[in-house]
């Protein structure tokens, strides 16, 4: 790394302003998953192994204080054969990552785009309640800059059968999810939301919409709530649908 990407002095300058960065050997992450106690994990070591862990021989999270993951690039991304097709360097490519984090584009973590020509996707993933210590998300990236006149944003939850319930939120993608703590909800920054989304029926389904003038890019949040059993898994499907105006 250090004759490659940390060679460049403004990717230097930019983790030195904006981040604390750390490093965790995957075969230790390896270990960790397959023979310790899930309470036993270290956070940042679950934060990782949570989020889809890919296993490859290095890989750059960008995690906040809230351990929410906003960015995640495998070296075999951005290196080798599968650099840019515009021929951009090794480093130019770690310094856009590392931006588009900053700017909560969440690189590397799926993004779905919505055109008036594919106005409508179906997103597969699951979602896990807290086990300890801090809550886990599930973030989908969606890209609806393509209506330029605005539309109506659908999104209708289904939960799969694990007992698991958990609630959704919509926001926009610079935006982080926090609450107050009066009631422990998620403050206005949301557009919409589907609380407790399987609780009172498993086969319920949960919906949001949300009008917009102009398209941009938002984050679907998913979370699981603490009233479940710790580590619960369940899957979610997401069918996001644009009517254009």
């Amino acid at each position: 790394m250090r004759a490659g990407v940390l060679s460049d002095e403004r990717i230097i300058n930019l983790l030195n302003d904006n981040y604390i960065n750390t490093w965790i050997r995957s075969v230790e992450l390896k270990r960790l998953h397959e023979t310790i106690e899930v309470e036993q994990i270290p956070p940042l070591a679950h934060t990782i192994i949570s989020n889809k862990w890919r296993r490859g021989p290095v890989d750059t999270w960008i995690i906040t204080p809230e351990l929410e993951t906003i960015g995640h690039v495998s070296v075999n991304d951005y290196l080798g054969d599968n650099r840019r097709e515009d021929g951009t360097l090794e480093s130019e490519n770690y310094l856009l990552f590392l931006k588009d984090s900053l700017a909560g584009k969440l690189p590397g973590l799926g993004n779905i785009v919505l055109t008036p020509d594919q106005p409508s996707q179906t997103v597969l993933d699951v979602f896990r309640t807290p086990e300890y210590g801090h809550q886990d998300y599930t973030v989908v990236v969606i890209d609806t800059t393509a209506f330029e006149n605005g539309g109506t944003f659908t999104i209708d939850m289904e939960l799969g059968n694990d007992k698991a319930y958990g609630s959704f939120f919509l926001l926009n993608a610079e935006h982080k999810l926090s609450f107050d703590a009066v009631n422990k909800r998620p403050d206005a920054t949301m557009f919409d939301s589907a609380y407790d989304v399987g609780w009172y029926d498993p086969c319920e389904i949960g919906q949001m919409t949300h009008r917009f003038e102009h398209g941009q890019i938002y984050k679907l949040v998913g979370m699981g709530w603490g009233s479940n059993e710790k580590g619960s898994i369940n899957a979610f499907q997401a069918t996001l649908s644009i009517e254009e105006n």
